[in-house]
Parts: structure tokens; sequence; C-alpha cells
């Protein structure tokens, strides 16, 4: 824009040609593809070889998990869900994605943040967010007005820009107002724009990788997943893992720890050794095989990003009749248990989660067709994350432990009499506590029952954990 002065005042002036720029060759910023858009390239014979020498590795499996995040000790079963998400599915129609969402959830501190990065910088198209500083407009499209015309133009979000990769997104429970707009691109692998007269549809045809933190930072046992997050039931069904990362401490575990954190900070090689005669007690036949030594030689970044682009582009597995038949039980023994407790509904998103984590499995050793040792690997990691989200974030409701109005008239009754046998109105939440299990009387969360008396007045709160009963 040029400035006129004709000595009184000063007039904008703008410029009679519209700028534009033509692309002639378009190279990443990671130096990885001449098209950051497609996903087929030329191979050229180095690396063709160097992935000819990972696939003729044996416990092929066990060392991608190990190369993801080494930094960041245990959670293998953890880094084995992140390892398929990156592989994917095969879709089979344009309707049905092929991505894979995984969702960690636990307390600060525990590597949820370095495994997202790995996961990106391991990616061929990877975007890294976090939810903090993230908006609707940041994540899908942003509408802007070019300079000097009244048109308008379309800059793409993170979302859009991860076509055919992933997008991690951290503290994702620091961004409730954006979940929405996920919502679409998670299912239907896009997003629609209808603003200021511009009605287009976007690809972003992506894996969702979250971290989120519980509310006051630190997980509740006692609460629902969706207690201890600000994230809603549509959301979370949309997720094909769900992963519970607690810090609990563990005398075993803690040893471990801390000989793998020497390890990493000096180079002394004895420390290698030490850890390696050390067992896991009490873990599942998959994480078993998932242990390497510390000593083990990682794959390089680099290799590692050409041996899944690879796999993503030229291996196309589909799933055998015994892989079906093994996906398939396993379902409708979730459908049975589901009608029995309170836990994440099952729907069949969950059972079409499994087949694209077969796949990938299957995908994963550049095999074209998913076995039964495919599907028991993945019931192996669903069982994993379903333990933990069922026995710690999510309690068991049976019919019997849930708070009901006979229940309250019921234990209203007895506190009358308990009053009127004793001559005491003061009860502590203990003896109230104990007053009810005495009869019969099971609730999962007790404290729900002592707010609703106190809001109707029958239980006056004097001091702390202490309650007046007010015969009425």
């Amino acid at each position: 824009v040029q400035g006129v002065d004709d000595g009184t005042t000063k007039i904008q002036v703008g410029t009679p040609f519209s700028l534009y720029m033509k692309a002639i060759t378009v190279i990443n910023n990671k130096h990885r593809y001449q098209n950051k858009s497609s996903m087929s390239t030329e191979i050229s014979l180095k690396n063709y070889l160097a992935i000819q020498d990972i696939y003729k590795t044996p416990n092929l499996f066990a060392l991608l998990v190990h190369s993801l995040c080494p930094n960041i000790y245990g959670h293998e079963i953890v880094k084995a869900g992140l390892i398929l998400s990156l592989f994917g599915g095969n879709a089979k129609r344009a309707q049905l994605r092929d991505d894979i969402h995984i969702l960690l959830v636990g307390d600060p501190g525990l590597g949820k943040s370095q495994m997202l990065q790995a996961c990106a910088r391991i990616s061929t198209k990877g975007v890294y967010i976090c939810g903090n500083s993230s908006t609707s407009s940041g994540l899908t499209v942003t509408l802007t007005k070019e300079t000097g015309s009244n048109d308008f133009a379309l800059e793409p979000g993170a979302l859009v820009l991860a076509d055919q990769g992933c997008c991690c997104i951290d503290e994702f429970d620091k961004m409730c107002s954006q979940h929405q707009a996920l919502l679409e691109s998670m299912e239907q692998q896009s997003i629609t724009v209808a603003k200021s007269g511009i009605i287009c549809s976007l690809p972003a045809r992506i894996s969702i990788l979250a971290a989120a933190n519980p509310i006051g930072g630190q997980y509740d046992n006692s609460k629902t997943i969706t207690e201890n997050l600000h994230i809603s039931q549509p959301i979370l069904s949309r997720f094909d893992l769900i992963f519970l990362l607690l810090d609990k401490p563990d005398e075993h575990f803690d040893n471990l720890l801390c000989k793998h954190i020497m390890t990493v900070h000096s180079s002394n090689a004895n420390s290698n050794e030490e850890v390696t005669k050390l067992v896991f007690h009490n873990e599942c036949a998959l994480r078993k095989k998932l242990m390497l030594p510390l000593s083990t030689e990682i794959i390089p970044q680099p290799i590692l990003r050409n041996y899944i682009s690879y796999a993503r582009e030229y291996v196309k597995p589909k799933l055998s009749v015994e892989a079906a038949a093994v996906l398939q039980n396993y379902y409708l023994e979730l459908r049975a248990k589901n009608k029995q407790f309170g836990s994440i509904p099952i729907f069949n998103r969950q059972l079409e989660a499994m087949i694209r984590l077969t796949e990938a499995r299957a995908k994963l050793e550049l095999r074209m067709e998913a076995t039964e040792s495919d599907a028991l690997d993945v019931l192996d990691i669903l069982q994993y994350s379903m333990t933990d989200t069922t026995d710690c974030c999510i309690m068991p409701l049976h019919s019997d432990t849930k708070l009901t109005n006979k229940k309250i008239k019921t234990f209203i009754k007895i506190l009358e009499k308990k009053v009127n046998t004793d001559k005491k109105q003061i009860f502590s939440v203990k003896d109230l506590e104990t007053l009810a299990i005495s009869e019969n009387i099971l609730i999962t969360d007790f404290t729900v029952l002592i707010l609703k008396l106190n809001e109707e007045g029958i239980l006056l709160k004097i001091r702390k954990d202490t309650y007046k009963f007010i015969n009425k």
C-alpha cells in the first residue's frame, strides 16, 4: 500500500496488482518427501535395503515398541498401541476410516507428552499441538480476508495440515470448547466449512493421539472417567483405545526405573546387565513378549519413518476367518458384560476398532493377512486398557449399589429408630456409613447420600464430618 501526501492529508491507495505465488517445487520442513500432501513416493535403494533389514529382524513388534520412545521406561502396552496407530488399518471403502485414535489419561509426570512428541516425529505427517493454546479455528479452518480485495481465503488448521498423518494433542482436557470441532474429523475424516457464503469440505484423514490429565492433577479412583475428565461421552466413544496411566508406588518397578535413569545419564554398561536380570511379575503375556534388554539397539527415527511409510502405502492386509471369529466372540462377550457393569458403552465402533488394530498388527510385519495370533495380541492390548478403565476409573454399578429413593427413605427410618433408641442426634460420617452397612444399605458413593439428606434439611452439618439429625 502506497501513501500519497498532498500537503494536508495522507490518502491510502491500494496497489492495482494482485500478488500471488506459484509453487514449482514443494518440500516439507522435515525433508522427508517431495510432496507432503501425498503418501506415495519413490523409495531409494538405500531405504529399501534398510526396510528389508527391519523386516528380517526377529521379534519385530518388540523392537518397534522399544524404538518408539526409548527415553521413557516401561509402558510397553501403551507404546504398542501408539505404534499400531501410526501404521493404521485397511479401509475397505472410502466411507470407513482406517485411522486409530488413542487417548492417554493419567497422573502428570509419566511421560505422556514425550510419547506424543515421539509419535509426531516418527509419523510421515505429524503435527503436535497443546490444548492450552489452541482454538477451534486453529484446529479446523480459519476464514481470512485477502488484502486489497473483498475475497475470503481459507487457512488450514492443524487437523487439515496433518491429513494422512497423525495429530498429537497434549492437554486434551484443557480444550473442552474445542471438542465439538473434533467430532466430525474423528469419524467422518473430513471438516465441513460453512462461513461467509463459503461451503466446502476439506479432508482430515488423521489419527488423533491425545493426552489428558485428571481434574485436580491426580486421578480419583472413586469417580468415573467422565467425572475425572471434562470430556463428553461422544468424544470418548470415538477413541479406539483409552489407556490409564497411574503413578502407583511399586518397589520392584521403582528399582527398574532408577536403574534406567542412571543408565541414560551415565555410560556404565554394567547397569544394563543388572536391569535385564530383573523379571516383571503379574504381567500379561504380550508385555512379556515386548520386553527387551536396555542394551538393544533401536531403529533410527528416519529409517523407522520410512518403514512406516512403506507399510502404509503398499501393505493392505485382510482379516482371516480365524481372526474374525476371535474378534467376534470377544465383542459379544463385551456386549454381554456391558449389561451388568456401568463401564464405557460398547458399540459397533469398538468392533471396528478391533478390526483396525488387528489389520495394523499384520501391517506392522508387512503381511497381507491378519492371523489369529494378531487378533490375540490386540485382545491383550484391549484387555490391558479395559481392565484399567473398569477397575480403576469406572466402578461397577450393580443394581444393589445405586442410590435410589427407596434407600433414602429406608435410611431415614433407620436414623429415626436409632435416635429414639439411643437418644443421640449427632453422628459422624463414619458412624452414618457404619449404620448403613449394618442395615445392608450398599451405596457406591456414600457422600452423595449425605449431601442429599443435607440438602433436604434432614442432616444438619455442625462441624467437619459431623452432622445432626433433624426429625421432621
